[in-house]
């Protein structure tokens, strides 16, 4: 039963008979025995079937954290409670474990130097007993991703985003490091590529003592292209890497604001490498070990560094920063005392000085700021099968002004507004349980949420969408005072958020009001001129009258320009509604959609990565289109009323 009869029999707090989980190692916390008579001693985890070895877990004062392998399907798990002058207790519980099979994996990977031995640097002692080769780099980067993963799910179960969402690791089936007790058992385990680079040592430490941060990048994603290119595009793409050659931490300059699941790629150095646990075991002991490395490895871990369980809290910390950060980060992360998430004691901590916690409880352990944590929610990685699919391209929010504020929307869904004075994080707005369309942001709701001495100053916001998209507004009053005066005493019409980026003095700017504008007048088709960009629009309307915005012709040295036609059904009411535009540089692509839920084919170049849909805010409709142009179009946006 998971009820436990005897106050000694372990009582399970973090995990729930029948609960699902979603990543193969958890994390489980619980009791012993009552509060006015602590008690130590030692919890046995052991697996239904035996089909994974036990492992053992101290008890600390009547608290304990076991870290526990599920495989998939269920799992019934006993945890045999033991201690001196005390008969043996047990209490079981069944769990369920799903993978995420259809969300994006995190590729764990170790990149060596064309004449790289593969050899990390170690401690002498610790050199003797494991070992500091290519095999042990594998074990223990994947014990640390597995550390990383329910460090993870745990922070978003508390942050109540999900049941035990998470993202997944791609796996292979090896023989498993994942237990020392194990001797060549055969199981799906996280995989570790090994990649060669043409650099060599001499080059990669170059550059890392120079901190040529470009240089270290382009090394690294020109093997991960090469090596990873056929599996999956490089924005769709995630990998970790342990530049084994490095022997620094590699979190330095524009390095320490990438991650994998920020910019698909994240790196990190063999600094400290040794310290970290190889397998489940290890794990208690590497974040326990008060030895000290005096000088015996290089100069990066000396006296200063603390003890050896100090230096492995370090290198986690940077793992997972380099690995599965969101980035930029948002605000100050506390990752300093991730060794506490694993661990019911801390040691005595020689680098401040000061006794470690008697216990290591949520409330004392790093976390992953809330604002992290929903970032994560909407990413891709972190998708459980009750969500819907992630739309093919990142969903920009847009941004439209209305009289006491604006409007951001995007079709997935408005998740997050992060609000910032002079540079920095301040407050935010989520709208994660049930994403909207469209939100409204007025100037007195968002300053009211500010601290008291920066209510008054002006206010930056980043807005991201379900999709992954994300638009920064770099000035909030800017964006509220884009009017535009319509003609004929017809009022004001608010200009959207343009797309593109017009080129300074080359581009002929634009400003096209529609007829529609004008009680009576129907717009009957829109005729598109366009080849891989956008050339122009042409607005037709019933009295045969027509207006241009862009242009018709092919400019020197362009292709050949087409020519589509895109009519309204105007008896049955049918009108404009927006635009859906494919833009980097210059726009690129264009799609037509309609009151009706119609939508053009994509006129122009389909592949272009970034997709951004103009639709004017409930209530309001389009008024016109301006921008500019020169061989193409090269700004656009749309006017509302």
């Amino acid at each position: 039963s998971s009820v436990p009869l005897s106050p000694f029999a372990p009582r399970l707090i973090s995990a729930q008979e029948g609960q699902w989980f979603h990543q193969s190692v958890i994390l489980v916390f619980g009791e012993v025995g009552v509060s006015e008579r602590p008690i130590d001693g030692t919890i046995t985890v052991r697996h239904h079937l035996e089909g994974y070895p036990p492992t053992q877990w101290p008890v600390t004062s009547g608290h304990f954290k076991v870290l526990v392998h599920l495989d998939p399907g269920m799992n019934r798990l006993r945890f045999d409670f033991s201690a001196s002058k005390i008969p043996s207790t047990s209490s079981s519980i069944t769990v369920n474990f799903l993978p995420l099979t259809s969300c994006p994996p995190l590729h764990l990977a170790i990149l060596l130097a064309k004449d790289s031995p593969g050899e990390y640097e170690c401690h002498g002692d610790r050199k003797l007993r494991e070992g500091n080769d290519v095999r042990m780099a594998k074990k223990k980067l994947r014990m640390a991703a597995y550390l990383a993963q329910l460090f993870t799910g745990e922070q978003m179960f508390r942050h109540r985003l999900g049941s035990r969402r998470c993202f997944r690791l791609e796996e292979e089936w090896v023989a498993d490091s994942l237990s020392s007790r194990d001797d060549g058992v055969m199981r799906s385990v996280a995989k570790v590529h090994i990649l060669r680079t043409q650099k060599t040592i001499e080059d990669i430490q170059q550059r890392e003592a120079s901190q040529d941060v470009q240089g270290i990048w382009d090394t690294a994603s020109e093997v991960v292209e090469d090596y990873f290119g056929e599996t999956a595009p490089a924005t769709k793409r995630h990998v970790a890497v342990l530049i084994i050659d490095a022997k620094g931490d590699l979190r330095f300059g524009d390095l320490a604001n990438r991650s994998a699941f920020s910019n698909g790629l994240g790196l990190c150095g063999s600094r400290s490498l040794y310290t970290l646990p190889s397998c489940l075991e290890e794990v208690v002991s590497a974040f326990s070990d008060c030895s000290r490395p005096g000088n015996a490895v290089g100069n990066n871990d000396s006296a200063e560094s603390g003890s050896f369980w100090e230096i492995a809290t370090s290198a986690m910390k940077n793992m997972i920063e380099a690995f599965i950060s969101p980035q930029p980060p948002t605000q100050p992360r506390d990752l300093d005392h991730i060794n506490r998430t694993f661990l019911m004691k801390e040691p005595y901590s020689f680098r401040t000085k000061s006794p470690g916690l008697r216990f290591c409880v949520p409330k004392n352990e790093s976390s992953w700021p809330r604002v992290d944590c929903l970032r994560f929610r909407y990413h891709p990685c972190f998708r459980i099968p009750t969500d819907p699919v992630p739309p093919p391209l990142p969903d920009n929010p847009q941004v439209y002004a209305v009289e006491n504020g604006i409007v951001a929307g995007a079709l997935g869904g408005i998740v997050l507004v992060e609000i910032y004075t002079d540079g920095v994080y301040r407050a935010h707005r989520e709208f994660t349980n049930k994403p909207e369309r469209e939100v409204s942001l007025l100037e007195d709701d968002l300053r009211g949420i500010l601290p008291d001495d920066h209510k008054t100053k002006p206010m930056k916001l980043r807005i991201y969408s379900a999709g992954q998209g994300k638009t920064v507004v770099e000035d909030f009053s800017t964006i509220k005072s884009s009017k535009v005066q319509l003609p004929n005493g017809y009022g004001v019409a608010f200009k959207s958020s343009s797309l593109g980026r017009p080129k300074t003095g080359g581009s002929e700017p634009q400003q096209l009001i529609l007829h529609t504008v004008t009680p009576g007048r129907m717009l009957t088709s829109i005729r598109v001129f366009h080849n891989s960009t956008l050339g122009g629009l042409e607005f037709m309307y019933e009295d045969s009258s027509t207006q241009l915005f862009g242009r018709r012709e092919s400019s020197e040295n362009q292709e050949k320009v087409e020519v589509s036609d895109f009519p309204l059904d105007t008896r049955k009411g049918e009108s404009l509604l927006g635009f859906c535009v494919r833009s980097g540089a210059q726009v690129e692509g264009i799609e037509i959609l309609t009151s009706f839920g119609r939508r053009s084919p994509m006129f122009g170049n389909p592949h272009v990565i970034s997709s951004n849909t103009l639709i004017p805010p409930r209530g309001r409709s389009i008024a016109g289109v301006s921008g500019s142009y020169a061989q193409c179009v090269d700004g656009f946006s749309i006017l509302y009323k």
